[in-house]
């Protein structure tokens, strides 16, 4: 820096040299003052961006849907709940003779295979209700000749003895 100084009073001169001094610092304030306007217009704009990146952020999260995500994270390619629906749909029987549903219309009188369509195959009957049914084993009487089958106990059969 002395450097400097010293060669500028050489070639400059000493009774120029302040005259030069308050010129190049007028010039040096105006260049800092443009490059503070400068780095505070960066600074803002970033900010802005900041803001922006932040409000974007507070948005989708108040329109964030839970459910939606966790579809997405269990199924993402949605086969699951096409084959649900595939289930669902299968599993609902027709309900023709439901209560308070008319009865179907036969052309034939009720009678399948007779008549109207002739291309037409009956149609299987769902039973929403089973039908209570006894077991085999107590339907069918044992055989007379069983040996392994005890004997009837017969109170009246002891009390005559």
């Amino acid at each position: 820096m002395a450097v400097v100084a010293l060669l500028a009073l050489i070639v400059i001169g000493p009774k120029d040299l302040p005259r030069v001094l308050r010129s190049a610092s007028h010039w040096v304030r105006k260049a800092r003052g443009l490059a503070r306007e400068f780095q505070s217009g960066v600074d803002e704009m970033i900010r802005e961006a900041d803001l922006e990146d932040a409000k974007k952020a507070i948005e989708k999260t108040t329109r964030f849907d839970v459910d939606q995500a966790v579809e997405n994270a269990i199924d993402p390619t949605g086969s699951v709940k096409d084959e649900a629906r595939d289930i669902e749909a299968a599993a609902k029987p027709s309900e023709p003779d439901a209560p308070g549903s008319p009865a179907p219309d036969d052309s034939a009188g009720g009678v399948p295979g007779e008549g109207g369509d002739s291309e037409e195959e009956p149609k299987a009957t769902i039973i929403k209700h089973p039908v209570q049914m006894a077991p085999p084993h107590s339907v069918t009487p044992p055989p007379e000749g069983d040996a392994a089958a005890p004997a009837p106990d017969d109170d009246s059969s002891k009390k005559r003895a």
